[in-house]
């Protein structure tokens, strides 16, 4: 079991280390945009294009998203952890024995 969430962590700072160096790589070749002084004009009826947005930008928004899905899945183990921690507890018997010590001797 242990070795499973060591081979799931590595796979997930893996990808996330994979994400960030594409976006910086890609970052680094892409070459700015030049803006031209004159828009372009757009047909009649035509709406305008969308613009294109940096390698940067998009680069962001996937680091992003991967902290994101990391940390749902880091709070999921959590949650597992304490849910497990939980039913051994209950099966011990150890809430049941801790009530009846509060109760107090002969009740």
């Amino acid at each position: 079991m242990n070795g499973r969430r060591r081979v799931i962590a590595a796979a997930a700072i893996f990808v996330l280390g994979a994400l960030v160096a594409a976006g910086l790589l890609e970052a680094r070749v892409q070459a700015p945009a030049q803006a031209s002084v004159k828009p372009a004009a757009a047909a009649p009826g035509q709406e305008k294009p969308a613009a294109v947005r940096p390698a940067r930008e998009r680069m962001a928004v996937y680091v992003v998203l991967a902290w994101v899905w990391l940390s749902i899945a880091v709070l999921l183990g959590f949650l597992r952890m304490r849910i497990r921690e939980a039913d051994r507890v209950h099966r011990m018997g150890l809430v049941r024995a801790a009530e009846r010590s509060l109760k107090g001797p002969g009740l």
